[in-house]
């Protein structure tokens, strides 16, 4: 033997139960997974007789409906995998939707709860939601049934929690769910339930995966004690506490239990099974220097694994017959496994590191044994490789003897943490709701002040407007009566020379004014009769216009002013005239100038002023 290489490494010698991977157990759980003594004669004679008849629901739902509650789930899952319905997970869910209708026409709440959890796994199963939707949806479940105070319901769902997020490989929550459930059990009397001893059973399980081989001895026992359950958890129970006691190198007391192992397996004719413990004894038979019997147990397994396929328990099985014929030290013989093992490895899966750290440290061994150093050397750099791999990828699952204690009160505390987060979350939801809808009420209010006010402004501008328009009435009126009254007192006053020397001659201004036919009656009305004796455009008479308009419209030239600056005094005329509400042909009348020349003068005002229409011109001088 070379020193180049250790004698035993630390670690190319790991006890068989940490590294399997448990794949034809797992298998056979699904394929041979009977139940045991039923807890009332109803469920075992109906369960047989729904198996005489496929498809017959109505006999599921009688079943279901005359068991006992905790028993209802492994009624409806031995009829699904008697019936082949587990590969059509849509027809199951349909199923399950059946039978919970039929819950509900006969009011049977207890059976219905039940009916939801089953429909509930195969759903969550069937869609492959995520771990963290399905823990929110089982979650959701057991607080429901808590409050109902259905605790056996409760319980069970808890255990299909755990299942599920063991299946999706997270045994650390899967074992602190299963603790918290242990103690729901213990607290509401539930020990007899098929439930308590599946949980007993799920916990040993994991604990035997996370290597910690005296805890799941103590688990699998407690499972065993109760008697309850099925078959194939019996099974997995003596199969797992052998393999524990082979870890714990207590060897006696492990062949005693793949011994009883092996009788419940043919008893019940589960020879597949029988092959798996006589393969798990392999390793105990090894250690105990019963080479040719292990050799011969190892073969068996091997041939199981071929049949299912399973490559990674048949690598796991390679290993350890090239190991036995190293210690017979029958060289040609571990040659031919060698090759077979290198036969398999393109059908490993590539991220089975266990699997590659086994099939190099088998060839380590070999050439080691046979001082092929360049060979061995090799062989060992690969195996430290996927020993590195195997040793992370496990690790995501490794759990202290601390956190495991710790684990019986963490997830009961995450429980808590969940409700008050729940109570916190929703007091500040009703909070902010308050908040908007108080936001959205002030809103909503303020608006109908604003429309109100806007409606009563409205209101109140028609009325000033109104207003308005009588008083610029009245205004006119008291003007033109204050014109009249100038006029007629001053006794100076002569109408314009054109106008009296021209008067009915045709050749006045006023007569340039085409006339309608129909319009000589109506065609200048009181008012401008009365601003036609006027001559504006005399300064004189101009003043005495101007001192009665601002009279009535004191403010009327300074506000003018104040807006477009100064104007001239044949603008502030025209604006004047406007404001009296003359039109153009009345203002053309007043002021002895054509039409076009007020429309012109009113255009060049526009101008000024800014604006375009004779309505905003009566807008600006209101």
């Amino acid at each position: 033997m070379s020193t180049a290489f250790p004698k035993k490494h630390p670690t190319l010698f790991p006890s068989r139960g940490i590294i399997k991977k448990h794949w034809l157990i797992a298998l056979l759980i699904m394929i041979n997974c009977v139940p045991a003594t039923p807890q009332t004669p109803v469920s075992s004679a109906t369960s047989a007789r729904l198996i005489q008849h496929p498809g017959d629901y109505d006999s599921l739902y009688s079943a279901c409906k005359q068991a006992a509650p905790d028993n209802v789930h492994r009624i409806c899952s031995d009829f699904f995998r008697s019936h082949g319905i587990r590969k059509f997970p849509e027809e199951m869910v349909q199923f399950c939707k059946q039978l919970k209708d039929r819950c509900q026409k006969e009011n049977n709440q207890s059976l219905l709860r039940r009916m939801v959890l089953v429909e509930k796994s195969a759903q969550l199963k069937y869609q492959h939601a995520s771990p963290e939707d399905a823990d929110k949806e089982f979650e959701a479940l057991y607080n429901d049934y808590i409050k109902e105070l259905d605790h056996s319901a409760a319980l069970e769902t808890l255990f299909e929690l755990a299942q599920y997020q063991h299946r999706t490989s997270r045994n650390i929550q899967a074992i602190k769910v299963l603790f918290f459930a242990e103690k729901i059990a213990i607290k509401y009397g539930l020990q007899q339930d098929i439930s308590f001893q599946a949980i007993l059973h799920k916990i040993g399980y994991i604990l035997w995966e996370l290597d910690k081989p005296q805890r799941s001895i103590d688990y699998f026992k407690r499972s065993l004690a109760t008697g309850k359950g099925i078959t194939m958890d019996s099974l997995v129970s003596l199969n797992g506490i052998g393999i524990n006691y082979q870890k714990m190198d207590s060897l006696a007391e492990s062949v005693r239990y793949f011994d009883e192992a092996s009788a419940t397996a043919l008893a019940s004719g589960n020879t597949d099974f029988n092959t798996v413990v006589q393969g798990s004894s392999a390793v105990t038979l090894y250690k105990m220097g019963r080479y040719a019997e292990a050799y011969h147990n190892l073969m068996k397994e091997k041939e199981l694994s071929f049949r299912e396929n399973l490559w990674g328990n048949a690598s796991e099985d390679f290993y350890w017959l090239v190991k036995i014929e190293l210690q017979r030290n029958r060289l040609a013989a571990c040659k031919a496994l060698l090759d077979s093992f290198n036969a398999i490895t393109p059908a490993i899966r590539s991220d089975d590191y266990a699997s590659f750290k086994k099939k190099h440290e088998a060839a380590y061994l070999y050439y080691e044994k046979l001082q092929d150093h360049k060979n061995a050397l090799a062989s060992y750099k690969a195996f430290v490789r996927y020993d590195s791999l195997f040793q992370d990828h496990g690790n995501k699952n490794k759990i202290s003897e601390l956190e495991l204690d710790a684990a019986v009160r963490v997830y009961e505390d995450e429980m808590a943490s969940k409700e008050r987060a729940k109570k916190t979350r929703a007091a500040v939801e009703l909070v902010i709701v308050t908040v908007i809808t108080t936001f959205i009420g002030l809103i909503i209010y303020l608006l109908y002040r604003k429309i109100k006010r806007i409606e009563i402004d409205k209101t109140n501008t028609e009325k000033i407007n109104l207003q308005r328009e009588a008083e610029i009435q009245a205004l006119k009126v008291q003007l033109l009566s204050q014109l009249e009254t100038i006029r007629n007192e001053n006794s100076n006053f002569q109408a314009p020379l054109a106008l009296k020397t021209n008067a009915g001659s045709g050749n006045s201004l006023y007569d340039e004014i085409p006339v309608l036919p129909g319009e000589e009656l109506d065609r200048e009305p009181e008012s401008l009769l009365f601003l036609k004796e006027f001559n504006l455009a005399q300064k004189e008479q101009w003043n005495e216009f101007k001192n009665s308009f601002n009279k009535v419209y004191p403010a009327f030239e300074k506000s003018i002013v104040q807006r477009i600056g100064p104007v001239s005094g044949a603008e502030l005329r025209l604006m004047m005239l406007h404001k009296l509400g003359l039109n153009n042909k009345e203002i053309a009348h007043t002021l002895l100038i054509s039409p076009d020349s007020v429309k012109k003068a009113k255009y060049r005002l526009y101008k000024k002023i800014g604006i375009n229409s004779a309505e905003e011109l009566d807008e600006f001088l209101a």
